[in-house]
């Protein structure tokens, strides 16, 4: 996922170098990262022909290589940001978060796409952990007094936990996204209305999956 971080740093065709894409991620997302690692993935997506490096502008330090993306990686950055996640596994708080990043550098339309399938692929993936954590449950109950102890009921029950975090917050993102956009076009028409993720939650902690609008 590291790699797709640096393509969307320079999706918008500005170039940088290296410790200038250090600095940007850290200033979009309050996390760290380490210069030695960045530089690492640069040098491998060379490579890769997905960047490339460029001539340093006239006046420039001569000791810092800047970048832009190829249009294969280009390619690269928009198929990973649309993709639809396979499973619980690949919905992690990261990759989340790094979609969340790209927000201002994309097309509304795409924005709300992503956002929404985001949603239902965390719902659903709170739904496996469901049952799956029923299941546990109904073994720990029947092994009752086994030798082994079994934490999985309470593993998958953090993960829910985690997964009702993450479907929170793309809620509010997206409320707060709706309302940036409606402030950028005064006179535009608004954003379509939606239903509102209900903050009523199942017992679990998961909250309930959103009802679709008519048609």
């Amino acid at each position: 996922m590291f790699r797709y971080l640096i393509l969307g740093l320079l999706r918008g065709g500005t170039t940088h170098h290296g410790y200038g894409l250090v600095k940007e991620y850290r200033e979009r997302s309050g996390a760290d990262v380490s210069t030695g690692n960045f530089y690492r993935e640069l040098q491998r997506m060379v490579l890769d022909g997905l960047i490339r490096a460029t001539a340093n502008p006239p006046g420039s330090d001569s000791r810092r290589t800047p970048y832009e993306i190829t249009a294969v990686g280009a390619d690269a950055f928009d198929e990973w940001l649309t993709a639809p996640q396979a499973g619980a596994a690949a919905m992690s708080e990261d990759e989340v978060s790094a979609r969340a990043l790209f927000a201002q550098d994309v097309e509304p339309t795409v924005v709300l796409q992503v956002l929404e399938r985001l949603q239902e692929n965390l719902w659903f993936a709170g739904k496996a952990m469901e049952r799956a954590r029923h299941q546990a449950l109904t073994r720990t109950a029947a092994a009752e007094g086994a030798a082994r102890f079994s934490c999985l009921p309470l593993l998958l029950s953090r993960r829910m936990k985690h997964v009702a975090i993450d479907l929170e917050f793309l809620d509010e993102l997206r409320v707060a996204y709706e309302r940036w956009l409606v402030a950028q076009t005064p006179v535009a028409v608004a954003p379509p209305a939606r239903p509102r993720a209900t903050r009523r939650r199942d017992l679990n902690g998961t909250p309930r999956r959103p009802r679709r609008a008519a048609s």
